[in-house]
Parts: C-alpha cells; sequence; structure tokens
C-alpha cells in the first residue's frame, strides 16, 4: 500500500475504524505520516476522522489509543480464561498434537497416529545406538513420514520424546506472552510448568517407565537447554540472517590479517558448507550491516518525544507522591477532628456529663491518638521533596530517557536484540548487480535496502 502510494496510484483510502488500520498508536501516526507525506489520507467511516484535516491527527490518537487499550484488555481477558482452564485441567493448544484428537477440552487417542508414538518410544529408547537422526531415517524405513510427506524432523520428534502428555501427564502453563503488542511470547522453565497425572483427560499413550527411560537418554545425550540457547544467542545477529535462496542461515566467522584489524563477516550457511558460486552475494562485512541498521533504527527516532512523554505519565502513575499527600490530608484532618473532640471535653465535664477521672482517661487517649498520628505525618514529610527538587528529578528523568532513546554505535546492538526480528537476503528479480535486503523489525515492520552484489 505505502509502496503504491509513493506512484500516486491512488489518493485515498478508505478504513471502516482505527482499528481495522492499526491497534498501535505509534504505528497509526507512522503510517498516516508517510502517506500524507505521498498526497494520500485515509478516512475513517465510523469514527469519521480524515487525516487531512487540521484536527485529524489528534482524533486519530484518541481513537488509536482506546483501540490498542482494547487490545491490552482483551489480552489480560484470555490470559485470565488460560489461567482459570489450566486450574480447571482443560487442555489447551491446538489440534495438531501427534498421536492425539482434542474435544472439549480432552484429548482422545488418534488410532492411525497412536502406533508412531510407540514406535518412537519403543526404539529410542531401547537402541543405545540410536539418536535422533538415525530414528528419523528408521522411522522413514518403515514407512512414518510427517504432514507433509516428508521425513520427520528431529527437532519434532525430539519434542515428542519430551512431551509428559504421551504418559497421561496434563501439561500446561508453558508460557505467556509478555507483550500484547509485539506478541511477543516468554517460554518458561520446566520447573514451572503445571504437571500433574490425569488419565481421564489425557489418556497415556506409552508407560511412565518408556518415557522416563526415553528421556533419561535424550538428557543424557543432548546439551542442557540453556547452553543451547546461550549458543543460538551469542551474538546480536545470530539467527537473524536468512538466505533465502539457499533457505539457510548465515554463520560468522573472523578473518584475520597481519596488517590491518580482523574484520568480522556473515557467510550463507550453504556456500560456507559446499563452496558453492551460485549464491550471489555469498558474505556480508558485519560492519556494513551495522551501518544499514543504524540507518533504519535512527527513523524510529522521531517518536522519542512521545515514547518519553508515556514513560514519564507511567512513572508518574506508579509514583507515591500522590499517595503520600492523600495520606497527609487523611491525618491532618483526623487530627483535628480529635482536637475538637479535646475541646469538647472540657464542656462536657463542666455540664456534669462527665467525672474528672473519666475527663482525665478520655484526655489521655485522644492525646496518646494525637501524638501517634503527628508521627506518622512527621514520616511522611521527612519524605517529602521540594517543588524545586521534584521539578529538577523529573527534568533529569527525562533528559536520561531522551538519551537512552538515542540509537548510536555504542548502543545498536541493544536495539538490534530488541527491534530486528530477521534479515532476509535475496537476489535482486529487476537488476540482478544488486541485492535485497528485508528487514524485519518489531511491529511487523518491513524495510528494503538495495546494495550492489
Amino acid at each position: 500500500m505505502i509502496e503504491d502510494s509513493k506512484k500516486g496510484i491512488f489518493d485515498l483510502i478508505v478504513a471502516k475504524e482505527v482499528s481495522r488500520f492499526s491497534r498501535d498508536t505509534i504505528d497509526s501516526l507512522y503510517y498516516t505520516r508517510k502517506l500524507l507525506e505521498y498526497d494520500v489520507c485515509v478516512y475513517f467511516l465510523s469514527d469519521n476522522i480524515i487525516t487531512a484535516s487540521n484536527d485529524g491527527e489528534l482524533r486519530l490518537t484518541i481513537m488509536s489509543s482506546m483501540a490498542q487499550d482494547e487490545v491490552r484488555k482483551i489480552s489480560e481477558r484470555t490470559k485470565f480464561g488460560f489461567k482459570r482452564a489450566i486450574e480447571k485441567g482443560t487442555v489447551l493448544g491446538t489440534n495438531n498434537i501427534w498421536g492425539y484428537k482434542k474435544e472439549k477440552g480432552k484429548l482422545i487417542i488418534d488410532e492411525s497416529e497412536s502406533p508412531l508414538i510407540k514406535t518412537i518410544f519403543n526404539t529410542y529408547a531401547n537402541d543405545n545406538k540410536i539418536g535422533l537422526k538415525k530414528l528419523s531415517i528408521e522411522l522413514a524405513k518403515q514407512g512414518y513420514y510427517n504432514h507433509n510427506g516428508n521425513m520427520i524432523h528431529q527437532n519434532t520428534l525430539k519434542k515428542i520424546i519430551q512431551n509428559p502428555k504421551y504418559k497421561g501427564y496434563y501439561t500446561g502453563g508453558l508460557s505467556t506472552v509478555v507483550d500484547y503488542r509485539t506478541k511477543k511470547r516468554n517460554f518458561y522453565d520446566k520447573q514451572e510448568w503445571k504437571v500433574f497425572k490425569d488419565y481421564e483427560k489425557v489418556p497415556p499413550i506409552v508407560s511412565e517407565e518408556l518415557w522416563d527411560k526415553a528421556n533419561q537418554k535424550l538428557l543424557s545425550r543432548s546439551k542442557s537447554a540453556k547452553m543451547y540457547q546461550k549458543y543460538q544467542t551469542t551474538y546480536p545477529l545470530s539467527g537473524k540472517l536468512y538466505c533465502k535462496k539457499h533457505k539457510c542461515g548465515f554463520v560468522r566467522k573472523i578473518r584475520h590479517y597481519k596488517s590491518k584489524k580482523d574484520v568480522i563477516y556473515w557467510y550463507c550457511g550453504e556456500f560456507h558448507k559446499k563452496g558453492k558460486k551460485d549464491c550471489i552475494p555469498a558474505c556480508f562485512k558485519e560492519e556494513d550491516l551495522y551501518n544499514i541498521l543504524l540507518i533504519i533504527l535512527k527513523k524510529y527516532e522521531i517518536y522519542k518525544e512521545e515514547i518519553s512523554e508515556e514513560l514519564m505519565s507511567f512513572y508518574l502513575k506508579l509514583s507515591k507522591e500522590e499517595k503520600n499527600i492523600e495520606k497527609e490530608e487523611m491525618i491532618i484532618n483526623e487530627i483535628k477532628v480529635l482536637e475538637n473532640k479535646k475541646d469538647k471535653l472540657l464542656d462536657l465535664a463542666l455540664d456534669g456529663f462527665l467525672s474528672k477521672e473519666e475527663l482525665q482517661i478520655k484526655k489521655i487517649s485522644i492525646e496518646e491518638a494525637i501524638s501517634s498520628l503527628n508521627v506518622k505525618l512527621k514520616e511522611i514529610n521527612a519524605k517529602k521533596i521540594n517543588q524545586t527538587e521534584k521539578d529538577f528529578y523529573y527534568k533529569t528523568l527525562k533528559e536520561n530517557i531522551l538519551k537512552e532513546l538515542n540509537i548510536t554505535k555504542d548502543n545498536l546492538e541493544v536495539y538490534i536484540d530488541e527491534l530486528l526480528d530477521k534479515i532476509i537476503v535475496e537476489e535482486s528479480e529487476k537488476d540482478k548487480s544488486q541485492v535485497n535486503l528485508k528487514f524485519m523489525l518489531a511491529g511487523n515492520n518491513v524495510t528494503t535496502y538495495n546494495i550492489p552484489a
């Protein structure tokens, strides 16, 4: 759509409502501004907003914020629903688990696939010479393939062997979405999973003894998940460069020179392994990729002010200053009430409603209560800072936030880790002397960069 707007193919986009265009405030503003640069405005029917009007951006910001907040509420309700379902032992997830079919929150053994599961566990657990790769080959010999007709991948076999469901154990709470906007998911350690025996909702396909035997072998033959994860994320670009032609990743290598500094290169995995000459280009300098990424990510700095204001508003909401003011007012009011009661005690004694002994007891009780409140009041005042100090503190905080949002060579790797999902390397169809680098960024933003082959 953006590319067509550059060519002047249209000058108006009609959307039913803001939430259909984007449910992220920053994305809504970014793309509507980008479209206006090409003389294309957006008209939102239900909200009666046109971006070309004077108040269009203001109203769009309000409606986008509401749409974004609705996504947040849906995410929270979904999380709550998952939590309740796990507490009740309802089987969650899709209906694509090998060996089972899911019906009404329960698993039912799929008789057409259960023999495969039994074969996997029996073969792997009882043959010390066989690993996951050989197991995949052995299964193919016996006529077992995946749903696409290919050999079952060893990662799939590993997940099957590790899944407690096959021994009749309910398994839930494996992960959670930590960011409703990017859908970033956090996977928990196995110790945090909710796992318990439940043959009624999860009928076993293999015995517990066989499952334990297979998993003990798997544990002894493979690296721990933590070490594997550490290896995968050694460098910021690890696992993020992808060669479209050979459908493989890139590997990092350092070239050492006598007369100049070492140079880091990223090679197409297929080229590095087999030395194929048809991969154009076969490698990139890491420095060149970093320079391109710096240019691309620098564009995000136009939102620095908005982001800093949003962070400051969150900080102020979390600040205890307002709560302290409310507590202070409550305590002062309580002291005033007690002082009034104390003044009235003498009148009651003079009118004969209280004896001297009763007067003294009540007077002491009120004075102790006032003294206790005064102590609390002093504690609150000790924590308070004057307005000048507070203004200076907030100003410094905002300056530090803005400084942190400046993307430089020094902090570029942090932003690569947070914002870059993947770089797809492909040959240009229009110009064979050019290579397209597709940068897949957080929030489904795609930026294409052309470089000489």
